[in-house]
């Protein structure tokens, strides 16, 4: 189960562990790429591969589907690869669709893989989750996503390059996505902005204000999130390292620095139950509650862990 926000990667890295998979002389780096199993896949053409994303005509994948082409076609053998290998993405699965393919989890057959992705793993049945295993992915560096977005734009001047991935909320799918934009509005910046108030701000200041901004950046909650995490991460490194020599918002480093020199009365407990708050934001939206009412019920419990 490879698990981590949207936009991180999970598929690519599903796609390239199947590839390998299936390859005929798979190497150290990989798949080889040149293979005619290889060539299958790329044009997916291979039996021996079964890929499961978003369904075209329904919000969620039926359990019939499930049931036919996973369940029973696990217990068929591979026909050109050494296994075969399902991807199967559980953003799109609901309970009974999960449920059906509990037992193909527990006792695959030995040349059987499943590689299964996840943006929220609180939606995703215990019974699953005991029956792999997870591995999270990290966000990655802002040097790291540079790299990327580098190596996609290469003639993107350095200028924008870093002002996209200090957007993406490091996540890769939206620095890629920035870098082909002329926004120069920073959310990371705002969010900084408005944490960096919350200690003295009013309930008005909240309610119609800063609201109002979580609004305006409504398509992307997951860098408001993103950033409000990556701030609280700062904050509890300086107050158990103040001479942290390295913070996820450098830009803002300074005024990050006098936010928790002049607030003593905030601890990194305080700071947990704040980010605590961001995922209970998270975990709302994903069930498709009212971004407005869930985003002030997030900015007011943080006004509370942090005012004085």
């Amino acid at each position: 189960m490879l698990s981590g926000p949207a936009g991180m990667g999970k598929r690519l890295i599903a796609e390239e562990f199947a590839k390998a998979l299936m390859c005929s002389d798979a190497g150290h780096d990989g798949a080889c790429g040149k293979c005619n199993n290889c060539k299958y896949f790329d044009s997916h053409t291979t039996p021996d591969v079964t890929r499961v994303y978003e369904p075209s005509e329904t919000k969620m994948v039926k359990v019939d589907f499930i049931k036919d082409n996973v369940v029973a076609e696990s217990y068929l053998k591979p026909q050109f690869a050494r296994t075969k290998t399902f991807i199967i993405d559980f953003d799109y699965l609901g309970v009974e669709s999960q449920n059906a393919l509990l037992k193909s989890l527990e006792e695959p057959k030995k040349d059987v893989v499943f590689i299964l992705t996840s943006s929220n793993t609180d939606s995703v049945l215990d019974t699953v989750m005991s029956r792999v295993t997870e591995i999270k992915l990290d966000p990655y560096s802002e040097e790291e996503l540079e790299s990327i977005v580098r190596a996609n734009y290469p003639e993107l001047e350095d200028t924008k390059i870093k002002t996209a991935v200090y957007n993406s909320g490091r996540i890769p799918g939206k620095a890629l996505s920035l870098a082909q934009e002329d926004s120069g509005v920073s959310i990371r910046h705002e969010m900084n902005s408005i944490m960096i108030a919350m200690p003295t701000c009013s309930y008005i200041d909240i309610l119609e204000d800063y609201c109002e901004v979580l609004t305006s950046f409504k398509e992307d909650s997951k860098i408001i999130a993103s950033s409000l995490l990556l701030f609280l991460d700062d904050c509890a490194r300086l107050i158990n390292y103040p001479d942290c020599r390295k913070i996820n918002n450098e830009i803002d480093r300074d005024a990050i620095e006098e936010f928790v020199a002049s607030n003593k009365h905030i601890t990194t407990l305080k700071l947990g139950r704040c980010s605590e708050a961001v995922n209970t934001f998270l975990r709302a939206l994903e069930v498709n509650s009212n971004y407005d009412s869930t985003a002030s019920a997030m900015l007011l419990r943080i006004h509370e862990e942090l005012k004085k």
